[in-house]
């Protein structure tokens, strides 16, 4: 392993599900550090056996559930962000957890665990510090103390990396964080260490990063300690201090016992594949979707539907926190009726579930020679969707598209198509921001070990 001292990165983090308010107008940058050859990490699925919050006796309806529920309550918080052009707050904490994948890294030296939301539309990182108010006893990892570790350092309002910000009368820099939905988070702005563990327990320490310390929490769930943002959009993101990539590559995000989804940051993001463009605005991913095919049968779908317009809540976002995928209504009535004219005869339609299209069967027994379902970007790129990727089992002989449509909270009227991570499973998805790519590989994640 390189020595520490080569592998050193600032990150310098700041702003959900996300993109923030906060009370700075900016923290000016450090000089650049070196930054590390491979940074990987493991990403930790809600509910995996890795999680903290992992409950072995829940049942395949209970899993579901949860992943309905939330991929309904994330893509209402997508929704409302993006239609609110003029207003950048965040929505990391709604009343329905939201979160899905979890990054486990330390902080300070010596190592603290953490666990922290992982979240492609937010560019802050920040974590709970001792003292908080509130402070949840139920926090699965201890909570940082700063007093204890032997790199942490606060920002003082005398440096000048420290510009147009609110001090404390600590003299430290203070950042104030509003969401769209649900509580927010005050604190200040630190330096310090963070260690990252990959599949393979080799450790990669980073010095000197720059993050959030959270004192006051509007409300603490105790689930998680912090946000851990890819998104892009302030001069402080972390992915730009980063050299602007990242990739990530998850399995089968139902599998519990699946050990290999992985999350790749800076030099060390793999760019391999068909590449669409890509383009970032008020925290989210967006793509060209030009249509979608069912066994190379292009379906008639006006492909006006996935453009993006100065309206604001058009537009197909890639987004890390939700299971589901969801289409504008039209492109979801189009490939619903067309999946049902596969099944008519074939499989019993389950109407137990409002709003889903759903059947009594078996994914792998009743559809293995279901056809794939490919999604067509700008440029040829592709992403298909095999029965795994486009079904879930809410019952044992019980399974549902997991596709649904923008209307699914009322609203008609918007075309946004939000594009989830069932969709993305056995892919390695790189985000090239700086050339403004987007890059798909299929590919088994267990071979991205190395």
């Amino acid at each position: 392993m390189a020595a520490a001292a080569d592998i050193a990165v600032l990150f310098v983090a700041f702003t959900s599900h996300f993109t923030l308010t906060m009370s700075t107008t900016m923290v000016a940058l450090a000089p650049a550090i070196p930054k590390p050859k491979r940074l990987v990490t493991k990403l930790i699925h809600r509910d995996s056996i890795f999680s903290p919050r992992y409950n072995a006796n829940d049942t395949i309806a209970d899993r579901a559930r949860r992943a309905i529920e939330t991929s309904i309550a994330r893509f209402a918080q997508v929704s409302e962000l993006v239609s609110d052009s003029h207003d950048i707050r965040t929505n990391l904490l709604p009343s329905q957890p939201s979160e899905l994948f979890y990054i486990n890294f330390s902080i300070g030296h010596p190592p603290l665990p953490q666990l922290a939301i992982m979240d492609s539309g937010s560019s802050f990182l920040w974590i709970k510090c001792l003292p908080c108010s509130p402070c949840s006893s139920k926090s699965p990892v201890s909570i940082f103390d700063p007093r204890k570790s032997f790199t942490y350092s606060s920002m003082s309002c005398r440096r000048h990396r420290c510009s147009y910000s609110k001090c404390n009368s600590y003299n430290e820099c203070t950042y104030n964080i509003t969401y769209v939905r649900g509580p927010g988070s005050t604190g200040i702005y630190v330096f310090e260490q963070l260690t990252f563990e990959t599949v393979d327990d080799t450790k990669i320490v980073v010095p000197r990063v720059l993050l959030g310390c959270g004192r006051n929490l509007e409300a603490d769930e105790g689930q998680y300690n912090g946000v851990f943002g890819l998104g892009v959009g302030r001069e402080t993101s972390l992915i730009t201090q980063l050299g602007s990539r990242f990739s990530y590559c998850v399995g089968n995000i139902m599998d519990p016992h699946y050990p290999y989804n992985q999350l790749f940051l800076g030099d060390g993001a793999i760019m391999e594949g068909d590449s669409t463009p890509l383009e970032s605005s008020h925290g989210r991913y967006y793509v060209t979707l030009e249509g979608i095919s069912i066994e190379g049968k292009l379906l008639e779908i006006d492909r006006r539907v996935f453009e993006r317009t100065a309206m604001a809540d058009d537009g197909v976002v890639l987004d890390s926190g939700t299971a589901y995928t969801w289409l504008a209504q039209d492109a979801y009535k189009v490939l619903s009726e067309e999946v049902q004219s596969l099944f008519k005869e074939m499989l019993q339609r389950h109407k137990g579930m409002p709003n889903q299209l759903c059947y009594i069967g078996s994914v792998r027994e009743d559809l293995s020679g279901f056809p794939a379902v490919t999604f067509h970007f700008a440029n040829g790129a592709q992403l298909v969707l095999d029965t795994l990727s486009m079904f879930l089992h809410i019952a044992p002989r019980v399974f549902c598209l997991a596709i649904g449509s923008s209307a699914v909270n009322g609203d008609s009227s918007k075309n946004l198509s939000v594009i989830g991570m069932m969709a993305q499973q056995n892919y390695n998805v790189g985000y090239d921001i700086g050339r403004k790519k987007l890059y798909f590989q299929r590919i088994d994640c267990e071979l991205l070990e190395d």
